[in-house]
């Protein structure tokens, strides 16, 4: 009979080189992932006809993955796709003329009226939909992957899922053994977590502060991107 991991998808091979790697796996790859489809819009897309009308009706990207795409320094794609964004809602703009919303807090609690409504996007961010289609693969891929020895093992030596992952993963666990896995993992790794984070509180006293930095260096940044998930974890953007 062959091997697991001779039989694995590209999804199973993705996750067991994520498993070595700090965080959550599923963040790890769908940062990749993200990176890589606007590398490849900024290169091979961005003067596709149907691609930029696709950006003119997103409004270009959400801001998380605007910001992300501003930190890859892309200027030629960013002046393309934005130069058709605004040249859309200005001309949506010019054709808009006040009405009240109720004041400022009106607009706030969302009673918005025609004019702010027409600028609106009418497409999701794409880059968003890249993370959702990525985050939806990879946990298939790692539940079912969790019925084996092999995948279980590898993913016990990882640091487990994020938070907003892990609630995905236990809600679609299909079997108690499965649940386990996720469960057991998660809770290790927060006792970690735990443990590195009452060192860093200790070494901030002053009476210990002369004492070199050890594991819990870095731990209050793991902590934040274990309970609300790396830039590219679902629900963030």
């Amino acid at each position: 009979m062959a091997s697991f991991r001779t039989t694995e998808t590209q999804g199973n091979h993705d996750l067991f080189d994520a498993f070595g790697q700090e965080g959550c796996p599923v963040c790890v790859l769908v940062e990749v992932a993200v990176g890589r489809y606007m590398g490849s819009t900024n290169y091979d897309s961005v003067s596709d006809p149907d691609i930029r009308r696709h950006f003119e009706r997103s409004h270009g990207f959400c801001n998380t993955h605007a910001h992300q795409w501003l930190r890859e320094a892309f200027v030629l794609g960013t002046a393309h796709i934005y130069r058709d964004v605004l040249l859309v809602t200005s001309e949506q703009l010019r054709g808009q003329s006040f009405r009240s919303a109720g004041g400022v807090m009106g607009a706030i609690r969302g009673r918005k009226p025609a004019a702010s409504s027409a600028l609106e996007p009418s497409e999701g961010c794409p880059a968003c939909a890249i993370r959702e289609e990525t985050e939806s693969r990879l946990l298939k891929t790692l539940l079912k992957g969790l019925g084996d020895d092999t995948f279980v093992t590898a993913y016990a030596a990882s640091d487990g899922l994020c938070l907003p992952h892990l609630r995905l993963a236990l809600d679609a666990a299909p079997n108690d053994r499965v649940f386990r896995a996720l469960r057991a993992r998660a809770l290790q790794t927060q006792e970690t977590m735990i443990a590195q984070l009452n060192e860093t509180i200790r070494k901030h006293d002053y009476r210990f502060r002369h004492e070199p930095a050890g594991e819990e260096k870095g731990s209050p940044q793991r902590a934040v991107d274990h309970v609300a998930g790396g830039l590219d974890a679902i629900g963030q953007s």
